[in-house]
């Protein structure tokens, strides 16, 4: 992580509202979201798999992509595809929650990114973010293992520009 990322992650760590667990249970669920943040932008399966996606089969992960991934093996294989056919940004969170207890912890917040389709073939799906700035919002699901918080479950969906229905 570099400085600049660092100072950005720690002013964002400091304004995460989370409730319950332990402070040093609080801080690290928030270091292994910014490590998955980090990690994502660069497609570091070596880093998700090794630091903070659980290895259990039963970890279920939902996507940007709008599909679901089951257990860490198939997300690695999304990330080597990505790797080669997609370009990103940094990832910038804010508005980040949560609640830790004894044994899982769930941390949500916005996101700001930029995307970029680099591949030769066609990108799957409808989604065209060209290089400009978009928001997506993300749920994370963290277990204790072994003595150390592992993300068991995420949920990724864009969010919406358009106005809410009703005004509401």
């Amino acid at each position: 992580m570099s400085q600049a990322t660092s100072q950005v992650a720690s002013q964002v760590t400091s304004q995460a509202k989370l409730i319950g667990g332990s402070e040093s249970d609080r801080k690290r669920v928030l270091e292994l979201q910014q490590a998955y943040l980090d990690a994502n932008a660069k497609f570091d399966w070596d880093t998700l798999r090794d630091k903070i996606w659980s290895g259990d089969p039963a970890a279920t992960f939902f996507n940007l992509n709008g599909h679901t991934y089951n257990g860490r093996d198939h997300w690695v294989k999304l990330w080597q595809y990505y790797k080669q056919h997609m370009s990103t940004g940094e990832w910038i969170p804010y508005d980040i929650g949560g609640a830790v207890g004894p044994e899982v912890a769930v941390t949500w917040c916005h996101r700001k990114t930029k995307l970029k389709w680099v591949g030769n073939d066609p990108r799957p799906g409808d989604k065209r973010h060209g290089d400009k700035e978009f928001v997506s919002r993300s749920t994370m699901v963290f277990h204790k293992e072994n003595g150390d918080w592992r993300v068991v479950h995420v949920h990724f969906s864009e969010a919406s520009a358009d106005a809410r229905p009703g005004g509401i």
